[in-house]
């Protein structure tokens, strides 16, 4: 049975990435028959936006890679930025003419809130390589088109920074086309790391501080225990880490405050924080709304150990684990991601990790009367260990478990 949006019964034929994101555009586009692309930077806004971010470094490499091969194809080639905001579209003149009737041109917003599903969008939404044929794209105007994407990051943090999209005929999903791209990509990221004019993204720190701070470039900020918060929230459960594309009001309120009545106390703090980060931060890191979500990724350190230990890499995920996710806090939505965090540390920790890395452990506040980790240690530790006998002592001065 053929998928079709405007009838979810006909969905399960999907895909089951393709199926998740036609949910979540579901909840957005009302009527995929008849929606377009918002047109969202034109004239100067348009040329500003291209002027200010990286990825205007990379448009040589990424026009000799793909560009080039692709127009001899017919195909042509979109680069975005983080919001699915067309930046550069460029490639076969004909397939150029073609994709502006179905709005795919520069100022034109292709992320999956805008739109439904796309290549752009979803490789944005899920951080990871896409193809979606004709049919699979959520809104009708899309349909005349297939498209794969790959998102880019900064070769640095990780923290990614667009997309690159192929668009065209059926030879813009073909087998090679996504290794093609991602080649592309790769290159150009290897060429950004060179570039001492390439920006570092916002960095948020928040295990075991108090309060937490915020940092862009070389200014730092310390933070108020709400804006933290929410900061981190936004952070956490926005893109591009996640499948959602930002939190609504309500939804904030539930993970700050456990239930969505305290919607005005919500706005009321998020308009505080806009001005905070219009004062303090460069213009590309800016709170927006409907949903609410960041304009730039924010670096978080709290992401940065979930993804050593998630790889294995307990050494560095102790390097950065200060202490517990926003001490203090009680949201509902800090207390959740607290736990987590430090229940994964642990289980890497105590299954997995050398004599050095547990003892490392033990000296967190939340682990040092961990008595099964203590144990754990001194099976490790060899018998003459001068760590050995402050392990014994904390101990036998602790309650058994």
């Amino acid at each position: 049975m053929e998928a079709l949006s405007t009838e979810p019964a006909t969905w399960a034929s999907l895909p089951a990435v393709l199926r998740e994101s036609w949910r979540r555009s579901a909840a957005r586009i009302s009527d995929p028959e008849r929606a377009l692309p918002p047109i969202e930077l034109d004239g100067a806004e348009l040329s500003s936006c291209r002027e200010d971010h990286p990825l205007r470094l990379v448009l040589p490499v990424l026009r000799r890679l793909l560009v080039h091969p692709a127009a001899d194809a017919g195909l042509i080639v979109a680069t975005a930025d983080v919001r699915g905001r067309l930046l550069w579209v460029d490639g076969a003149r004909e397939t150029l003419r073609l994709a502006e009737r179905s709005g795919f041109q520069p100022g034109a917003n292709w992320s999956e809130q805008a739109i439904g599903t796309s290549a752009p969008g979803l490789a944005l939404a899920t951080g990871r390589g896409v193809q979606v044929h004709r049919e699979q794209h959520f809104s009708y105007a899309a349909h005349r088109f297939s498209c794969s994407a790959a998102p880019i990051r900064h070769p640095l943090t990780g923290a990614v920074l667009g997309v690159v999209d192929l668009t065209g005929g059926d030879q813009a999903v073909a087998v090679h086309s996504l290794p093609l791209i991602r080649a592309a990509i790769s290159a150009a990221e290897e060429h950004l790391r060179f570039l001492p004019a390439l920006p570092s993204p916002a960095r948020l720190t928040t295990l075991g501080r108090r309060p937490a701070s915020v940092s862009w470039g070389q200014q730092l900020h310390r933070l108020g225990a709400r804006h933290a918060e929410i900061l981190f929230l936004l952070s956490w459960y926005g893109p591009p880490h996640g499948p959602q594309q930002g939190l609504s009001a309500g939804e904030l309120a539930e993970l700050l405050y456990g239930e969505p009545a305290h919607e005005v106390a919500v706005r009321a703090e998020l308009v505080r924080l806009r001005r905070l980060l219009r004062s303090r931060s460069s213009p590309e890191n800016e709170l927006l709304s409907r949903p609410y979500r960041l304009s730039a990724p924010v670096q978080l350190d709290a992401r940065e150990v979930k993804a050593a230990l998630t790889v294995g890499d307990r050494h560095s995920a102790l390097e950065i684990y200060r202490g517990e996710l926003l001490p203090g806090s009680e949201a509902p939505g800090i207390l959740r991601v607290r736990r987590e965090l430090s229940a994964l540390l642990r289980e890497s920790i105590l299954s997995d990790g050398s004599a050095d890395e547990v003892f490392r452990y033990l000296q967190l506040p939340e682990a040092s009367q961990d008595q099964q980790a203590i144990r754990v240690a001194l099976k490790l530790l060899p018998p003459g260990a001068p760590e050995r006998a402050a392990l014994v002592a904390g101990s036998e001065n602790s309650p058994r478990s």
